[in-house]
């Protein structure tokens, strides 16, 4: 019975009244025409579609913080860093720097 029910749907195609079409066609031309092509900066349009500036506070503020942790990591970090590699390493940045902070310069 319900095969029946199928064929029987499918020997009858519906198509849409001439004047729901014209309604339809209006109506995208109406939207087409409305849309206002976009002017905005491409920053303005990073800015949306990561969040906003609440987004990017927060992006700067873990910026500012892998920087910090980087420089001076705290007490915790560096144990667990020593305790996961199996020995404490330390690397200085700025071992080479004491000529820069000289009250006078050497050539040579």
């Amino acid at each position: 019975m319900l095969d029946d029910l199928f064929a029987l749907a499918q020997a009858k195609p519906v198509m849409p009244s001439d004047d729901l079409m014209a309604r339809i066609l209006a109506d995208a031309d109406a939207v087409q025409v409305a849309a206002p092509a976009p002017t905005q900066s491409i920053w303005a349009g990073f800015f949306d579609i990561i969040g906003g500036w609440p987004s990017v506070g927060g992006l700067a503020m873990a910026g500012v913080t892998g920087v910090w942790f980087g420089i001076a990591p705290p007490a915790t970090v560096t144990t667990f860093a020593a305790d996961l590699i199996g020995t404490d390493v330390t690397v200085d940045l700025l071992a080479d720097s004491s000529s820069y902070f000289a009250e006078t310069l050497t050539d040579g």
